[in-house]
């Protein structure tokens, strides 16, 4: 028993020294400079809904769709529907969409927003045969 108490110790001292300096760096405020320039991000997805209104898409995108994002679009976001340039109203759900993104005060903004396929069109039910 006390051979196992001595090695788990151990083991906690040396996870507190190999996290310390990335705990501690993850506490410090980021530089003017990272905040002046933000990094794009980059998604492919579906729409899974556009708000005109708020002026935001949402688009689901990774492994079946788990990772949903919902993007801010404004005046200066780049849309482009089949090739020519387009709007927020041009994109439609279902749409699978190729999207640049930045986080600008907790936002996901748009920067560029490309549909690259339009929505499957609606098959409507088999009619019934008596």
């Amino acid at each position: 028993m006390g051979r196992m108490a001595n090695l788990l110790l151990v083991v906690a001292v040396m996870l507190t020294i190999a996290a310390g300096p990335g705990w501690v760096q993850a506490q410090m405020p980021a530089s003017p400079a990272a905040v002046a320039s933000p990094t794009p991000v980059s998604l492919e997805g579906t729409v899974k809904k556009v708000d005109p209104a708020a002026s935001t898409v949402r688009v689901s995108a990774g492994p079946l769709g788990l990772f949903p994002r919902t993007l801010q679009v404004t005046g200066e976001t780049q849309v482009q529907v089949e090739g020519r340039q387009g709007t927020l109203m041009d994109v439609q759900e279902g749409s699978k969409v190729k999207a640049a993104y930045e986080m600008r005060d907790g936002k996901n903004i748009a920067t560029r927003l490309e549909v690259v396929a339009p929505p499957p069109p609606r098959v409507p039910p088999a009619a019934k045969t008596q």
